[in-house]
């Protein structure tokens, strides 16, 4: 026996329900160190555990409004938005390392290739 239990009790509900908010609190407070270090808190899912959570918040609050099961609660909600949390991005919104959303380098590009045709003739 290794002593495995099929069922817990409800003081045993309770401590993994502590559990699950400390770690919920504790990655809360790295996305405020995030956003106090890059000024957003648009965390690329590719930026290790915090991306990963990040993504994970904006997939339990979108199950949440279509009445889904769901962990996200109002408390939750309310804490994530007074640090201007976003829960959808338009790509246009996405911030880059220097600080440029996507839709203005690509504008600053367009008008980059506006100004070669206009010297050269051509886009190519």
């Amino acid at each position: 026996s290794i002593g495995f239990q099929w069922s817990l009790n409800f003081g045993d509900t309770i401590r993994v329900n502590e559990t699950l908010a400390k770690k919920w609190n504790g990655m809360f407070y790295e996305l405020e160190a995030y956003k106090a270090k890059h000024g957003y808190c648009n965390v690329p899912i590719k930026s290790g555990a915090l991306g990963k959570w990040v993504s994970a918040q904006r997939k339990q609050y979108r199950l949440s409004k279509e009445g889904k099961s769901s962990r996200m609660t109002d408390e939750r909600v309310q804490k994530l938005e007074s640090i201007g949390f976003q829960w959808s991005l338009n790509c246009g919104d996405v911030m880059l390392r220097n600080k440029v959303t996507l839709a203005k380098r690509w504008n600053l590009r367009f008008n980059e290739l506006k100004a070669y045709k206009a010297k050269h003739g051509h886009c190519n």
